[in-house]
């Protein structure tokens, strides 16, 4: 059993004994100047370093009342700290540092802190919570959301999904509201869920102090002409797929990064059950997705392909080619990025091109099993079964199954499915088509479980199944791989890190 952390109790300046706690989340941070000053050292001045890493010789104030009630405070403060006086602490001053104030103070000793508290208002500097915090919009059954805000409050931050349809109905009275109560560090939309077409909700929080960050996990010129504001080249992109970062810089955007998609074995590894739909699929083959996205034709209404590219791309796909977004916008001429929609007709392309791929590769497996929509049959495939719940059943049906298939759209050049992760993390085996995609794997994974043209699927099959032992360790080396570099843990430290947050 564990115990309860010993706080240390005061008498303040009532006379009254107060008990201080030392959490992290009792500091607040103000501003963000060069120079930090502590109003404030807490009672465990020795662990300031280790909460805050990132500033590494700070000032600092301290109450004399307070300071004769904490043993041995004097050796206790960290050597690199700078004590300061008091009428340093000028509203000039307080409005060009980062200030980090310990709350309990101005209740244990008002007569010295309500001074220096009223010189900090009066830069009309806003607090942050010392514990960061980052909002992400995102609905209860909105997956990707989930496992992000997961990830981050693994890395210490408190996570909020406000209102996403809110926001963008009425930024200015949501947004504003919310700014007022509390400021994030960091804003990330998925797709730009949460940020209005126009871009006044990502000035507001621009202009709050806030980073804001899209991540972009479909084709981003597919998102794009939703967007009626150049604002998008002013945030931080991330997108799944590294092929579309040249092109995005291309069009304007001023910061770029690659970020895949990851695992979250907290929610995927070892959970899930059995549907009765699937309480069958030991031994078999599976492929678990729509034979196309929802609301795909009102999408792409108005467009159409011309028959003899698509006749083309179907031949290049027969031959082990790829037929992908970028040779559909280099095949259909289209030059403009955005806001022109136009540049949704090489999505179309590559839409219809994937769906063509799904199929020739389903149709070479005999006795393949299908979980998703009826479009499936339409295909030609026989066994074809309602969708599975993503975190109750998937993970199960993938433990089970002895091969799970997976075949990359060719909206994504270069990018990976969630299956590339999942997979693995729930105890299955994935053969996959090659993409470029797979080189954040190793070369020596990626090789025995990838094929290139629809023939190749069932011999691939064969030589694993005539190798268990090969098979077991490949699949111990995949899961380790999985979780050692690539959980939505690890993809928030790469961001941090690309963003040159501390």
């Amino acid at each position: 059993m564990s115990s309860r952390p010993v706080r240390l109790q005061i008498v303040n300046e009532l006379g009254k004994k107060q008990t201080l706690p030392a959490d992290k989340d009792q500091f607040e941070i103000y501003g963000s100047g060069v120079e930090t000053v502590f109003l404030g050292l807490g009672p465990e001045p020795e662990k300031l370093p280790e909460l805050f890493p990132e500033y590494t010789a700070p000032l600092y104030i301290e109450c004399p009342q307070f300071e004769e009630q904490v043993p041995d405070f004097v050796n206790r403060v960290p050597s690199s700290y700078w004590r300061v006086e008091p009428d340093v602490f000028t509203p000039d001053f307080a409005g060009q540092v980062r200030v980090i104030r310990y709350r309990p103070n101005l209740k244990a000793f008002p007569s010295f802190w309500g001074p220096l508290t009223g010189r900090l208002a009066a830069t009309g500097a806003k607090p942050r919570n010392a514990l960061r915090s980052v909002w992400i919009p995102h609905g209860e059954h909105d997956l990707l959301g989930t496992e992000l805000s997961r990830a981050f409050e693994q890395k210490g931050f408190r996570t909020a999904a406000p209102n996403a349809e809110s926001i963008e109905r009425s930024a200015a009275t949501e947004l504003s509201g919310l700014l007022q109560g509390h400021t994030p560090e960091l804003f990330i939309s998925i797709n730009f869920k949460g940020l209005d077409p126009f871009g006044l909700g990502f000035n507001l929080l621009r202009e709050a102090g806030v980073r804001v960050i899209v991540w972009l996990v479909d084709n981003p010129f597919n998102i794009l002409p939703a967007v009626k504001s150049g604002y998008w080249k002013e945030a931080d992109l991330m997108v799944t797929d590294s092929s579309f970062v040249p092109t995005l810089r291309q069009a304007g955007a001023q910061s770029v990064h690659h970020l895949p998609l990851a695992a979250s074995p907290e929610l995927f590894r070892e959970t899930g059950t059995l549907p009765a739909h699937a309480r069958d699929v030991s031994g078999k083959t599976v492929f678990v997705g729509r034979s196309e996205f929802p609301k795909k034709d009102a999408f792409y209404a108005g467009l159409s392909i011309p028959d003899d590219a698509m006749a083309e791309a179907e031949a290049m796909l027969a031959a082990g080619g790829r037929a992908d977004w970028f040779w559909w916008r280099k095949t259909l001429g289209v030059d403009a990025l955005w806001p022109d929609n136009a540049v949704r007709l090489p999505g179309l392309g590559a839409e219809e091109t994937g769906r063509r791929w799904r199929s020739m590769c389903l149709r070479a497996v005999d006795g393949v099993t299908v979980f998703g929509d009826g479009g499936w049959q339409e295909e030609g495939i026989e066994d074809v079964r309602p969708p599975l719940d993503y975190y109750a059943h998937l993970p199960a049906v993938y433990r089970e199954a002895e091969f799970s298939l997976n075949m990359t759209s060719p909206l994504l050049p270069a990018g990976l499915t969630q299956r590339h992760f999942d997979v693995w993390c729930a105890g299955g085996f994935l053969l996959t088509d090659e993409t470029p995609g797979l080189d954040i794997f190793p070369h020596d994974l990626v090789r025995p479980v990838t094929f290139s043209r629809p023939e190749e699927i069932a011999p691939k099959l064969e030589e694993l199944r005539a190798n268990p032992a090969f098979r077991r360790e490949l699949r111990a080396a995949w899961e380790s791989a999985i979780l050692l570099d690539h959980t939505y843990e690890s993809r928030v430290t790469a961001l941090l890190k690309m963003l040159k947050i501390n």
